[in-house]
């Protein structure tokens, strides 16, 4: 039984930081940039830039944060882009292909996710508020428990 009050206990403080929902959806967040200039002001400088006869790629190099959530990642600012024939290898990075018109042509991207999330404080309190009543319950029912094989 105590190990049924300590894990509701440890679901109670996960809970609190755990109740978030999608306001957009990180295909949603890439849909809004249709141009190489909208792709400028939001990212700024890209890392690497690739020139062809027909398109231009640009990637955007992201570092894993160093917060407490070891899930984000943050875009590399750079001082400089640097033209290149190939690509460099990252394990975080966004590439935009645009046309000669500077229209986006495709979006790619591996270990980046642009989601944006809301904290949803109503939820986390009821969440909380469930697992409260699921301890105190636990608990009422583990000492009912010992008091009747006591006697």
């Amino acid at each position: 039984m105590k190990k049924l009050i300590r894990s509701i206990l440890i679901l109670s403080i996960i809970s609190l930081c755990g109740c978030t929902k999608i306001i957009y959806t990180h295909d949603e967040v890439l849909g809004r940039y249709k141009t190489r200039s909208d792709v400028e002001k939001t990212f700024g400088l890209p890392t690497e830039k690739k020139l062809s006869d027909t398109a231009e790629m640009w990637l955007y190099q992201y570092d894993r944060d160093d917060s407490f959530n070891r899930h984000s990642v943050t875009l590399h600012h750079n001082l400089q882009t640097i033209t290149v024939d190939h690509f460099g290898t990252f394990n975080r990075y966004l590439i935009f292909s645009f046309d000669k018109k500077g229209n986006i042509a495709r979006c790619d991207y591996t270990g980046v996710n642009l989601t944006v999330w809301k904290k949803d404080p109503w939820a986390t309190a009821g969440l909380v508020a469930i697992c409260v009543g699921v301890t105190i319950g636990a608990a009422a029912i583990l000492a009912h428990d010992l008091t009747f094989w006591g006697d």
